[in-house]
């Protein structure tokens, strides 16, 4: 009887752990299979798909501190020092002198950006709104929407 009880529990208790799990997919579930066997980035580079059926794709999250690369090498997230320069700034803080007072400087997240408030003080990192991503190259300056900083930076999805 015990050993019934228990089967019956285990098996209460997988039914419960299937249906988080499906829950947690179907939220990110879009909408749209770009290739079926393989992965492919998004704009931002911190997220990437994977075709599942019926023209749906899931969409998963790079940890922290690496970007989606998809080239003739690599298909998956890498840490950031081994990401091109196009499509990662491999900065560290301003000093907080000369340029870096009067525009913000790029970080190594592209969504932040350093503003120095005072002279010699110690910068501020600050993040881009809407999930939009920072430049400060060739004239731009500013928080802009990934297609357009893939295009400012010549960072391309390698496909």
């Amino acid at each position: 009887m015990a050993a019934i009880q228990g089967t019956f529990l285990l098996a209460i208790i997988a039914v419960v752990a299937a249906t988080v799990l499906l829950q947690v997919q179907a939220q990110n579930l879009v909408q749209g299979c770009k290739y079926e066997n393989e992965l492919w980035p998004s704009d931002d580079g911190t997220k990437f798909y994977l075709c599942v059926g019926d023209d749906l794709a899931l969409e998963q999250s790079c940890e922290p501190n690496t970007f989606f690369v998809k080239n003739s090498t690599v298909a998956g997230c890498v840490p950031l020092s081994e990401v091109d320069g196009n499509c990662i700034y491999h900065v560290g803080p301003p000093t907080c002198t000369g340029i870096s007072l009067s525009q913000p400087q790029p970080h190594e997240l592209p969504t932040n950006f350093y503003l120095c408030p005072v002279s010699g003080g110690e910068p501020l990192v600050m993040t881009c709104p809407d999930q939009k991503a920072f430049v400060n190259q060739d004239g731009y300056l500013g928080c802009f929407t990934w297609p357009s900083w893939r295009e400012i930076r010549g960072c391309t999805n390698d496909e």
